[in-house]
């Protein structure tokens, strides 16, 4: 009797189309996550706030991002990933609806909150997907590549939402976006498949109504999920805290550019994070190891992070290159997820991804705001404009954090997370699997 295989023996076409457009739907959320990377001033103004309440109206998007990661994890191990993903997008949408007309910092922030909260999946969902409908030899390089789709987000979340500044004001720029969002929920619920036809269906594992605490006990209780979280945590901190907030600001100040042209070097950074994804994913399956490529990326981040923050009027060829290295170094959390797929059964993936995830935009919870108490905490009293103004010297403080967050991951990838040679341990290890 012929027996039924867990994963796909090939890519297929069909294959390409559900991850392509899953893969949107994390590029869609990627462009709301950082829009105000652009349009940081306009929000100052029209709402009346200082960098702080700033950072916490941003943050209020990760408040709900990181909590619920557990939650749709466990939700995707257990239901239909189609389902979900289409009822989130719709949510999503909705939330830029209401940023879009919010009258004041209340309504904004809970706009933020609901776009999050139904942001939590993004990434994950298309994981999901994607342990069923690729490959398992592939999967580091699909990883890699669906990193991109999301770093693509991140570019067009930047410069490209300024250039649109010039003939929309902000309002009209974010409806835009929501009406997009309400498209791609239909050819979501339209197009996507769970999985091949004639795979094996992967059984949540059986526990009544404490299925939630069961999944989660066996997903975290090895210590490798915890050092790779702590490693994701590191790296992907300087995406939230500057990429997506405050390196704007700083570098029209530290290089003396323009909006656009300050945008226009943090988009080098996304296009890092796209352009090595895959490309670290093809050579961590090719050579066979994790852990020095992730290793090799905090200290790249470490270096060229600190020469951006304390080098001052970098040229734009030097500053360029710089961006796009420090986004290289952050595409080393894509290898984690790769590292779980290699230490976790398949089914309780979906948990095990959704605490990585958790770790990774945890820092959003965090550091905007720590650095917005920063900068106001070292604030000189100038307003122009009706707009706070900080000095250089209170944004490198402020900024100092980052280089330091690459250099403990660092530490952490090289002495304290183990190396899998990308073979699914977990086979040889006692893990339910029904």
């Amino acid at each position: 009797m012929h027996q039924k295989k867990l994963f796909a023996e090939k890519i297929t076409t069909q294959a390409i189309v559900i991850l392509f457009l899953a893969s949107c739907f994390y590029l869609y959320e990627f462009i709301i996550q950082v829009a105000p990377v652009a349009i940081a001033d306009d929000l100052m103004r029209d709402f009346a706030i200082d960098a702080t309440k700033l950072g916490l109206m941003s943050g209020c998007f990760y408040y709900a991002y990181m909590p619920l990661q557990l939650t749709t994890g466990i939700l995707l191990d257990r239901y239909s990933t189609r389902v979900i993903l289409t009822c989130v997008t719709t949510i999503c949408a909705f939330g830029v609806l209401l940023f879009a007309f919010a009258p004041n910092i209340y309504i904004a922030a809970l706009a933020r909150f609901i776009i999050g909260g139904a942001s939590a999946c993004s990434f994950i969902g298309v994981l999901q997907l994607a342990i069923r409908w690729v490959p398992p030899a592939y999967f580091a390089l699909f990883a890699g590549i669906i990193e991109m789709m999301g770093a693509f987000g991140g570019a067009l979340g930047s410069k490209p939402f300024a250039i649109l500044l010039k003939y929309f004001d902000w309002r009209t720029a974010t409806l835009g976006f929501a009406y997009i969002g309400f498209l791609l929920a239909i050819l979501i619920a339209i197009f996507i498949r769970n999985q091949p036809k004639g795979l094996k269906k992967i059984t949540p594992i059986k526990s009544d109504k404490n299925f939630i605490w069961h999944n989660l006990k066996i997903a975290l209780r090895n210590r490798e999920t915890w050092t790779i979280g702590i490693y994701s945590f590191l790296v992907w901190t300087p995406v939230i805290t500057f990429a997506a907030l405050w390196g704007a600001p700083f570098l029209r100040l530290s290089c003396n550019l323009s909006n656009i042209e300050a945008t226009r070097a943090i988009a080098y950074m996304w296009i890092g994070i796209a352009l090595t994804s895959p490309f670290i994913g093809w050579l961590s399956d090719f050579i066979t190891k994790r852990c020095i490529i992730m290793s090799a990326c905090a200290i790249a981040g470490a270096i060229s992070m600190t020469l951006v923050i304390f080098i001052t009027n970098i040229q734009p060829i030097t500053l360029n290159i710089l961006m796009f290295v420090i986004g290289s170094a952050s595409a080393g959390q894509a290898l984690s997820f790769a590292l779980l797929k290699d230490n976790k059964p398949p089914n309780i993936i979906g948990t095990a991804n959704g605490f990585n995830n958790m770790c990774v935009v945890s820092s959003g919870l965090i550091f905007p705001v720590l650095i917005g108490k920063i900068l106001d905490l070292n604030w000189q009293g100038i307003i122009q404009n009706d707009i706070h103004v900080y000095s250089l010297s209170s944004y490198q403080i402020a900024l100092s954090t980052l280089p330091i967050c690459y250099f403990i991951a660092a530490i952490i990838s090289i002495f304290f997370i183990k190396e899998t040679h990308c073979h699914p341990i977990w086979e040889n290890k006692s893990h339910p699997f029904k």
